[in-house]
């Protein structure tokens, strides 16, 4: 039975018409469907103008008029869709315009060009906060006619919240099927941990989740490619530059590695030049390797497995225990072993690529040979003198043993000397150069220092080793603050996330064992309870506390950068030299302001964020203290239950509610009141008598025209 298909003319185009053209692009279905017509600009401009309506179009293909006259048509005529968002635009401003600005002019005019000057109104003048009030309420009172879209997250995440959802649900594990392990403990899968970190003197409350076991990672297979530092890298790069400064003086050089033609070839999938293959010889960059089958030995053999060297066998899904049999052929030649199809490699052959490399075998391959240069000791081939006379520098090639490093260990036979720990941390990152080639180099920090006519000596043994290209030595001017420089060496501190640090495969960064910061120690456990709402709470607080600082550290910040761009255009002018001193004397005192600003920020000695509200931290002398009194501020004023997991704590806790029982009282009515207010219904909008009165009389006045402009 054929479909009957009724005659629509789109434009000048009939039905039929558009269904042969695009038939050849998509399916009749799909265009019906999506009813693609001329109107939505799927075969024309959206914009373009139709001198004929659907109607006369229809007229004119029924042949009933050759043409219609001018006179007849409607030029320029706006679609219904055009016509109709046009009204509800125009409609919509009108309902929301705020009526403020028709009041303030109408009693202007009612006050300054009235007819009689000394007519007023009894109705004294209305505050302006309570016409604002009003307005506000009618706008709340008709709501909205589209959703809004949140800036922030905050209206359901804020601490109201946490608050509330706390103490309606209790935290547990979600079990497959609602069965539950016998071995699984009955704690709450989430608590509050009290940290400490002995090398820091640093306290911290740190919400942690326990895993279950069911729900285990997956483990890291292949091979590991990263295009960027995760911030948990970054912090630890922090945390052990601080812990370096902190327990053994700090980092001292800053190295810059860099790789020649040829190794970046090689970092690149192993590619080698091709001016080179020529004379490659017998190391070719390509060798094959056949995959061996293995099989188990004996039980009572410790070497589970052994390559099957004969594979000329079948292969058998049964396992064979015992000895393996041969497998005899027709002449009765031995073919093979039996091998188990399980164990058949999926490829015959392997291709290694024997000039293959990564950023991180090569600058292993650097320390380790710096580090034995650091603890056996080295020959300077040079040394870089000066002359008593002339005070010129000159390169005296006398060779001079410099001495390893060690360091003392108390013993109970005396003092003790064994090789001292070398310290560093290297971070790579592969940007892309001027032409868009990629750029791979390497940042390193390290704690070893040389005497000044030693230098030469020492940078031109680095570059020997390294062998790759370029190998910059600098001195850290501030070791303390060493961790900050490589980190901005890589960008991550000035472009944060959007660095475009490159793609590296291997190790994109490593720490020494001996620099590597210590783990937080636990020192109690806690039921976390409804200690992520105060977390956040105290992160409003803090960050209330702080904005007036970070404005004032950004305009020092703005007028900093300005001077700077005053001093360059002052420069390319050649301004005199006492006006670059001027603001360079400026810049140097908004940089001690900024400075001062930073400081004060960090006097309070707490760390807590509204952006985590798992974590808060306490540095300083008085860490300890400020610990126990947020752990006591929490249990008292806030009402956190203090449930310890190592030991009780109930005459803590009690302490606590009898200290702080005033406060939490008072936390509870406010967080009531604040229900109330947000449960009420909409307040009715009532009208002031003598408010009435004016504007009928005023309105009446105007009407019969006593009220008249003086402004010609």
């Amino acid at each position: 039975m054929k479909e009957k298909h009724e005659k629509v003319n789109i434009g000048n185009l009939s039905n039929q018409d558009l269904l042969y053209v695009t038939g050849s692009i998509r399916p009749q279905d799909e265009i019906k469907k999506n009813d693609a017509c001329f109107r939505a600009g799927f075969l024309g401009s959206k914009i373009q103008v139709q001198p004929y309506s659907q109607q006369e179009m229809q007229l004119l293909e029924a042949g009933l008029f050759k043409k219609l006259p001018v006179y007849d048509r409607v030029l320029n005529r706006k679609s219904k869709h055009v016509t109709e968002v046009e009204i509800a635009t125009e409609h919509f401003e009108k309902l929301n315009r705020p009526p403020e600005h028709v009041r303030e002019a109408a009693a202007r005019i009612a006050e300054d060009y009235r007819l009689v000057n000394g007519r007023k109104s009894p109705t004294q003048k209305m505050d302006s906060r309570k016409w604002d009030i009003r307005s506000t309420l009618r706008v709340i009172g008709r709501g909205t006619p589209y959703p809004i879209e949140l800036a922030s997250t905050e209206s359901h995440f804020s601490q109201d919240v946490l608050y509330s959802s706390t103490s309606q649900s209790t935290a547990a594990i979600l079990h497959e099927k609602g069965k539950r392990n016998d071995d699984e403990p009955k704690l709450a899968p989430v608590s509050f941990q009290v940290q400490h970190r002995e090398w820091s003197g640093q306290y911290r409350g740190q919400v942690v989740t326990q895993t279950p076991v069911s729900n285990a990672p997956d483990a890291n297979a292949g091979e590991r490619f990263s295009e960027k530092l995760t911030s948990r890298s970054v912090s630890k790069i922090f945390e052990s530059a601080a812990y370096t400064s902190t327990c053994h003086g700090g980092f001292t050089t800053f190295l810059t590695l860099t790789f020649n033609k040829e190794q970046r070839l090689r970092i690149f999938g192993g590619l080698a030049d091709p001016s080179d293959v020529n004379s490659i010889g017998a190391h070719h960059p390509v060798r094959f390797r056949r995959n061996m089958v293995t099989y188990k030995s004996s039980e009572f053999v410790k070497r589970t497995e052994s390559p099957v060297c004969n594979i000329g066998g079948a292969y058998t899904s049964i396992a064979i225990d015992g000895q393996i049999p041969k497998l005899m052929n027709a002449s009765g030649d031995i073919a093979g072993d039996y091998c188990l199809l399980s164990q058949k490699p999926k490829a015959e052959f392997t291709i290694d690529k024997t000039l293959e490399t990564t950023v991180g075998k090569e600058v292993s391959r650097l320390l380790d040979g710096l580090k034995k240069m650091y603890q056996r000791g080295w020959l300077a081939d040079h040394t870089v003198q000066t002359d008593k006379h002339s005070h010129a520098k000159y390169s005296d090639l006398t060779h001079e043993q410099v001495p390893p490093h060690f360091k003392s260990i108390p013993t109970e036979f005396g003092p003790s000397f064994m090789k001292d720990d070398f310290h560093y941390i290297w971070v790579a990152e592969c940007p892309a150069n001027e032409d868009g080639e990629p750029n791979p180099h390497v940042h390193v920090l390290l704690r070893w220092t040389v005497e000044a006519h030693l230098f030469s000596a020492w940078a031109k043994r680095f570059e020997k080793i390294w062998g790759h290209g370029f190998a910059k030595l600098e001195r850290i001017r501030e070791p303390k603050a060493a961790g900050s420089y490589i980190i901005k060496a890589v960008g991550y501190a000035a472009k944060g996330d959007n660095a475009e640090q490159g793609l590296i495969r291997g190790n994109r960064y490593n720490i020494a064992k001996c620099s590597r910061a210590p783990a937080w120690e636990c020192i109690a456990s806690f039921e976390a309870d409804n200690i992520t709402a105060i977390i956040k709470e105290l992160g409003y607080r803090l960050e209330r506390w702080k904005k007036p600082l970070e404005r004032t550290l950004n305009r020092l910040s703005y007028q900093k950068s300005q001077t700077i761009k005053a001093k360059a255009t002052a420069i390319k002018k050649g301004e005199p030299e006492d006006k670059l001193k001027k603001m360079q004397s400026r810049i140097i005192r908004l940089e001690k302001q900024a400075f001062n600003v930073k400081k004060e920020m960090k006097s309070r000695q707490v760390h807590v964020s509204t952006a985590n509200n798992f974590s808060i931290s306490f540095d300083g002398k008085e860490a300890k203290d400020k610990l126990d009194d947020f752990l006591m501020w929490a249990a008292g004023a806030r009402g956190w239950g203090m449930d310890c997991r190592d030991m009780d704590l109930s005459e803590l806790k009690n302490e606590a509610d009898g200290f702080y029982h005033d406060r939490f009282i008072q936390f509870k009515d406010k967080q009531a009141y604040w229900q109330a207010v947000l449960n009420d219904p909409t307040p009715i909008e009532t009208h002031d008598e003598n408010e009435l009165s004016y504007w009928k009389s005023f309105t009446a006045d105007y009407l019969e025209g006593r009220l008249t402009p003086l402004l010609r």
